[in-house]
């Protein structure tokens, strides 16, 4: 029999992962980090509770990790680098890839488990080489936030809700009487609380006025500090100038702020590095390119330019490439890889 550890966050997803993977014959047994500690929106000391109390339902065994020193070096602080560097990162990309799966995957082999699993909705595909694809139910599909983890963990990953809807799994947790069956499913990243300016300035990143100005340079307003914003931004520019106006570019350095009009936020050119191939792939790349979870793909070209960076040119205009974000690379469902945009072209 084989033996599956379930990465339980103590939410709906997690818990009835667990459920279906007993149900098909492995042996299984609960997982939950110890992230952050308390106060976080995930995996706090009620999550950890609710996830005990899963697993005793279900009569599997349960553990608790403390991966906080972990969780700090490689999450927090990239996270504060990031946007220190006037950058907006997915650190949820970067926990995925190197404390969920691949600390994960380490734990399991420690442990003598076959598979890791976790809650994500996504698929992998196991043939001669495993593949990462989005889920049938495309409306909450997170294959995204997977894109950058390594290709040899995929043949040690399982993903059962790839196939199923969030209604589905409330149905199930609702069938089976588990006490997380209607729990609310966190929506933003999950250790800086209710507000991230809050936390980036506890973290060292302080307020300071600095200047609003165009594209030319002509200066239109201060701001209270670079970290509040992100490329694409509209609302808290606080400048009347009879047009909507747009975060173009955050120099941190000078603790500036350029707005602009919508099409100039639009590029067809924009730079990625630290990519990771799932897949293996020949250039210059067919394929299609998505900038945000929320963003749909476009066509697009990638060119290898050396030293490990890419240049991506769309088929169609992007708006607000940003600087820091996850660049996801796609075959129809299937997953290439990805990266984190380097910098915007045009």
């Amino acid at each position: 029999m084989k033996k599956v550890l379930v990465l339980m966050s103590g939410g709906v997803d997690s818990s009835v992962t667990l459920y279906l993977l007993k149900q098909a014959g492995y042996r299984v047994q609960g997982l939950t980090f110890d992230m952050v500690g308390e106060g976080s929106r995930c995996c706090d000391v009620k999550d950890i509770l609710d996830a005990r109390r899963v697993a005793s339902m279900l009569d599997v065994p349960h553990r608790v990790i403390d991966v906080r020193e972990e969780f700090k070096k490689i999450v927090i602080d990239y996270f504060i680098k990031e946007y220190k560097s006037g950058r907006t990162p997915n650190p949820c990309v970067i926990c995925n890839r190197e404390i969920k799966i691949a600390m994960g995957i380490k734990i399991a082999d420690s442990l003598g488990f076959d598979y890791v699993a976790t809650g994500h909705y996504a698929r992998v595909k196991k043939n001669n080489t495993p593949h990462l694809l989005k889920a049938i139910w495309r409306e909450k599909s997170q294959e995204y936030f997977l894109s950058m983890i390594k290709r040899e963990h995929l043949n040690r990953l399982l993903l059962p809700l790839g196939e199923h809807t969030k209604e589905d799994v409330r149905n199930i947790a609702r069938e089976m009487g588990m006490m997380v069956s209607e729990k609310e499913e966190s929506q933003e990243v999950c250790f800086v609380g209710k507000d991230y300016r809050e936390f980036l300035e506890k973290a060292g990143i302080t307020r300071k006025k600095g200047e609003i100005l165009l594209k030319n340079g002509k200066k239109v307003g201060t701001h209270d500090g670079y970290h509040l914003f992100t490329i694409g931004q509209r609302r808290g520019i606080n400048v009347s100038l009879g047009k909507r106006y747009y975060v173009y570019r955050i120099d941190a350095a000078a603790n500036r702020v350029f707005v602009a009009e919508w099409d100039d936020l639009l590029s067809r050119k924009f730079i990625v590095n630290n990519v990771n191939w799932i897949e293996e792939v020949s250039f210059p790349l067919k394929c299609r390119v998505k900038v945000r979870y929320r963003h749909d793909e476009v066509d697009a070209t990638v060119e290898d330019i050396g030293d490990e960076m890419y240049r991506v040119k769309t088929d169609k205009p992007v708006f607000a490439v940003t600087p820091g974000q996850v660049a996801a690379f796609y075959e129809e469902d299937m997953v290439l890889g990805g990266g984190i945009i380097y910098e915007r072209e045009d």
